[in-house]
């Protein structure tokens, strides 16, 4: 099985995806927010547990890989 499978996906809470990001609160929710002037479409969506939400690791993680790589392609400042 690969990591995507549904044996291997894994939530992650609000406050480890901020830890892991390195983000406040008020960042994350104006990521999600469509009318905040931070707001990233291509960050992921979060599901609903029960009262609380979590975030699918596996998407957190492409979204970094994605600045990663759009850093990388980016041109150089001089």
């Amino acid at each position: 099985m690969d990591k995507d499978s549904p044996s291997h996906i894994r939530m992650l809470r609000r406050a480890e995806v901020q830890a892991r990001l390195g983000i406040a609160r008020s960042t994350l929710y104006a990521y999600l927010n469509k009318r905040s002037p931070s707001y990233l479409p291509a960050f992921p969506k979060p599901i609903r547990l029960g009262s609380t939400v979590g975030f699918i690791e596996h998407e957190i993680e492409s979204f970094v890989v994605g600045l990663m790589q759009a850093r990388e392609g980016a041109p150089e400042e001089r």
